[in-house]
This record gives C-alpha cells, sequence and structure tokens, in this order.
C-alpha cells in the first residue's frame, strides 16, 4: 500500500516539476526507472520503521502477558 502510494506521489511530481519548468518530458519508461530507484531507495526506511513498530508492538504484548501471569501469580499466593 505505501509503495503505491510512494509510485503515485513520485510520478505526479515529476510530471509536474518537469512539465512547469518547461523541460523535455521523460518517455514513460525513464519516468517509471526513476520512480524504481526512488521507492528502493526509500524501502529501507519504511522497512526500518516498520520493523520498528512491530518490535515495540510485540514487547507491549508480551509485557502485559508477563504482567497477567505475575498477577495471577500473586493472585494464587494470597489465596495460599
Amino acid at each position: 500500500m505505501k509503495e503505491k502510494l510512494w509510485i503515485m506521489a513520485a510520478a505526479t511530481l515529476l510530471t509536474l516539476s518537469l512539465s512547469s519548468c518547461g523541460e523535455k518530458l521523460l518517455t514513460p519508461e525513464q519516468v517509471e526507472a526513476e520512480i524504481a530507484k526512488g521507492v528502493e531507495a526509500g524501502k529501507p526506511k519504511i522497512e526500518q520503521e516498520e520493523n520498528a513498530k512491530c518490535d515495540a508492538e510485540f514487547e507491549a504484548r508480551v509485557t502485559a502477558e508477563f504482567e497477567r501471569l505475575k498477577a495471577e501469580h500473586e493472585a494464587q499466593q494470597t489465596i495460599q
């Protein structure tokens, strides 16, 4: 999904910037090549952000489960 948004944004910006400056427009193949370069350059950052988000969510789930088990254990200790 994010990749499609990047491609659309890059294509729009590239087209607008080239046409508004009066420069020669790129061929569709050149535009696709430029977009592909931009997407490839942006992939590591997106992957890093997604991995950090995933790690944070995992950490939160593990911590919540640990706290639940800890509370359950303490509750059992007070009953005995």
